[in-house]
């Protein structure tokens, strides 16, 4: 099987405002970086092709040096994470690839959680791991798709894969670190502030 991992990231200086309570500028830029590069690593652990999907040059530049392959944001698939989503599968397909889009806010994840998705896969199926507030942090298939990120994401993704869709649940993949609340619960679950010193 031939797989393309996509991760849409955001430019690292606006990522992140909703931690603004718990860290300041720049620590919220850091932590981004970190646990993006951190999620690519265990993307590229799998063996899969892995992109990162953006529109900014300094994203790119950054995703390069990881060692990922850099899909780039079209206005012709939308705007937001639907958009990136988007051009992530239509390239993809071009070279008749299946596609992972995963979250690049995953503090917990490991390779493990991503070869257990990858191993529920099947022609016609798509893999859906929904995160823990009821979003969508890994949704795996073939060919287009109508994606609709957002709040309750997970139910409309499901609704419309119908039944061709497998649910994989993993604490790896649950828990992206959108809030103070996510920061406080990855460091329950084992997380440190090594992040800090997660090369980037």
């Amino acid at each position: 099987m031939s797989l393309l991992i996509a991760i849409p990231v955001k430019p690292f200086g606006v990522a992140k405002a909703r931690l603004r309570p718990a860290l300041d500028a720049g620590s919220r830029s850091q932590l981004g970086r970190s646990i993006a590069a951190r999620t690519t690593g265990e993307a590229r652990a799998t063996g899969a092709r892995v992109a990162i999907v953006t529109g900014d040059q300094g994203v790119a530049r950054w995703a390069r040096q990881l060692g990922a392959e850099v899909v780039r944001e079209s206005p012709d698939y939308g705007p937001g994470l639907n958009g990136a989503a988007a051009a992530a599968a239509a390239s993809a397909d071009r070279d008749g690839s299946d596609w992972l889009i995963l979250h690049a806010d995953l503090p917990l994840i490991s390779r493990s959680d991503l070869e257990t998705a990858i191993g529920r896969h099947r022609p016609g199926c798509y893999v859906i791991a929904p995160s823990y507030d009821g979003g969508t942090a890994l949704l795996m298939g073939t060919g287009t798709f109508a994606f609709s990120y957002g709040p309750g994401s997970f139910h409309r993704h499901l609704k419309t894969a119908g039944t061709a869709g497998d649910v994989v649940v993993r604490t790896g993949l649950a828990l992206d670190l959108d809030t103070p609340r996510d920061l406080e619960a990855a460091r329950a679950h084992g997380m440190t502030d090594s992040w800090h010193e997660i090369p980037v």
